[in-house]
């Protein structure tokens, strides 16, 4: 694994010219074996079978690596700075952020390198960089870089584990790379995962050098500031080496003919999105989306909340079911609301009456298209779009025979509510991956999230009936620059509901806290009465209202 000078501009440099290794001898007495995978386990991990290429008869279950490895205080250091490196992906680890009980375990040889591998990469520091806060496919890439030191070989591997994560969740992804062959071969119980690549081992390819040039980047630089997006989806679809790229030069001051030359630092761009749609400032790819957070803030009602809780529980019910809108006092349903707060409604019902309410009705039924209204349905209230034309199908039936209230129904009652979201929480938006589900219901979701700060009131056509149509993804899906409810009103419209009209107001009332002498709002055709309605209630006095041409 040494370094040669050929290869170290490609950030394959290390801090260790050999694989680093330790073992404890005279541990602790393998613990009783709970499960039929831990009797397996153990039942191999006692047999010593030689390093190198082996007949996996050997073995009816697994293989397993034994070889010479040091057991001195020194390496053992050695060894837990090297495992957090390579598994944390060269990030800096502040010591509260430590896997000290890991430590504890292995220092005492109640653990084994392997699994205090395996530890690491199952902690809450490596969840939050590399699996909560990456797209599923950087996250497999990252998964083979840390503990198999080498990036994935084909596509196909790389769709197997997202299945895997998908069934078996991350912690069953990290299990079966670090219980695999292969890792066993290599690495056995006692070695630190190294990128391997770098000398061209007989097991792997050729294309193994540039795929993990493209994941290592540089020597200084860490996994978790290299973005969120995959790095090999083109090279592995079509089935070509990436380009291998020299990092840049350093920043800095360097002689050049005799005389001193500084070159320029440039500021780094704020971590905002392209649709300038005032979304938090973190990395997390998702709020490019206009999701806000890859995982949805969920509200459950508990026995014993307080008025705190209750209260946030309610402003979360409005904002899920109507769609992220500015609710005015007059506009809320302050009857729900009371029996809701003593306990006379459950979350469910209280998510029906909001569904129910003339307020619900305006914004969704009246001034929409039927596909626009059943599309916000599905978001509102399974937190999910409509997966086919026959789903789309069916509620435009239950509405045209059952009418309003018996399609708010059907969502409410239906069994899915039931299993997804009980009685006591608050729909959310399923963004995460479940079983069963196709990727296009994931791009059809974004098409339906206008933006962390948008409301679904300002688009009143469908967004969904080409893509449900002809099971393709939506267009514009990835973006939130180009929505339709931007533009979605104009200066000369012939249909009164896109017009915009200037309403001059008079002063307001002498005890408002409003005190100017006069307004003017500019607000679309459809938004007229309830802009009325806000004027009216504070107290002011319409002078005029004329069309904006």
């Amino acid at each position: 694994m040494a370094s040669t000078q050929s290869s170290s501009g490609f950030g394959a440099t290390t801090k260790w010219n050999d694989p680093v290794r330790f073992q404890r001898k005279g541990g602790a007495e393998l613990s009783a074996a709970l499960t039929i995978g831990e009797f397996l386990k153990q039942s191999c991990d006692q047999m010593a079978i030689g390093v190198g290429p082996r007949s996996h008869a050997d073995c009816p279950h697994r293989v397993t690596s034994e070889c010479y490895s040091p057991e001195d205080d020194a390496s053992l250091e050695t060894v837990i700075s090297a495992s957090y490196r390579q598994i944390f992906g060269n990030a800096h680890v502040m010591d509260f952020e430590r896997c000290s009980e890991l430590e504890a375990q292995l220092r005492d040889g109640r653990l084994s390198v392997r699994d205090f591998v395996r530890g690491l990469a199952k902690s809450s520091f490596y969840k939050d960089r590399f699996f909560r806060s990456v797209a599923p496919q950087r996250g497999v890439e990252l998964n083979f870089k840390h503990l198999l030191g080498r990036a994935p070989e084909t596509q196909a591997e790389i769709s197997s584990k997202i299945a895997l994560l998908a069934e078996q969740g991350h912690d069953g992804l990290v299990d079966s790379i670090v219980d695999s062959a292969e890792y066993l071969e290599v690495f056995g119980s006692d070695v630190v995962p190294y990128a391997r690549s770098w000398s061209s081992p007989a097991d792997l390819s050729t294309a193994a050098f540039p795929m993990l040039a493209a994941l290592q980047k540089s020597f200084a630089g860490s996994d978790s500031a290299r973005g969120a997006g995959p790095a090999l989806t083109r090279s592995l679809a079509n089935g070509v080496a990436p380009r291998i790229s020299l990092p840049s030069q350093p920043v800095g001051l360097r002689p050049s003919s005799g005389s001193f030359t500084a070159t320029q630092f440039s500021s780094k761009a704020p971590g905002i999105t392209s649709g300038k749609d005032s979304a938090p400032m973190r990395g997390d790819m998702y709020v490019t989306f206009g999701l806000g957070q890859r995982e949805q803030e969920t509200f459950q009602r508990c026995p014993g909340d307080g008025p705190d809780q209750l209260a946030a529980l309610i402003r979360s019910t409005y904002k899920q079911v109507m769609g992220n809108p500015h609710l005015m006092e007059f506009e809320r349903v302050i009857s729900a609301e009371s029996k809701f707060i003593d306990g006379y409604l459950s979350t469910r019902e209280f998510v029906r009456a909001v569904g129910l309410s003339a307020e619900y009705k305006r914004r969704f039924f009246e001034t929409s298209a039927p596909y626009r209204f059943i599309e916000l349905n599905f978001k509102h209230f399974l937190g999910r779009a409509p997966r086919s034309q026959a789903e789309i199908s069916e509620h435009t039936k239950i509405l045209a025979e059952g009418g309003y209230e018996a399609e708010i129904s059907s969502y409410v009652d239906s069994q899915e509510y039931q299993n997804t979201f009980g009685e006591d929480t608050v729909p959310f938006a399923r963004i995460l991956t479940e079983s069963g589900r196709s990727q296009v219901d994931f791009n059809r979701q974004l098409s339906l999230a206008e933006g962390y700060a948008a409301s679904d009131t300002v688009l009143g056509s469908s967004a969904l009936v080409s893509s449900v149509a002809t099971g393709l993804a939506p267009s514009g899906w990835s973006k939130t620059t180009s929505r339709a409810n931007r533009t979605g009103t104009q200066s000369g419209a012939t249909d009164p509901t896109k017009k915009r009209y200037r309403i001059v107001v008079a002063s307001q009332a002498a005890r408002s806290r409003q005190r100017t002498a006069g307004n003017s709002y500019v607000v679309s055709g459809k938004d007229m009465s309830s802009q009325m309605k806000y004027i009216h209630a504070r107290g002011g006095k319409i002078v005029s209202i004329t069309e904006v041409m």
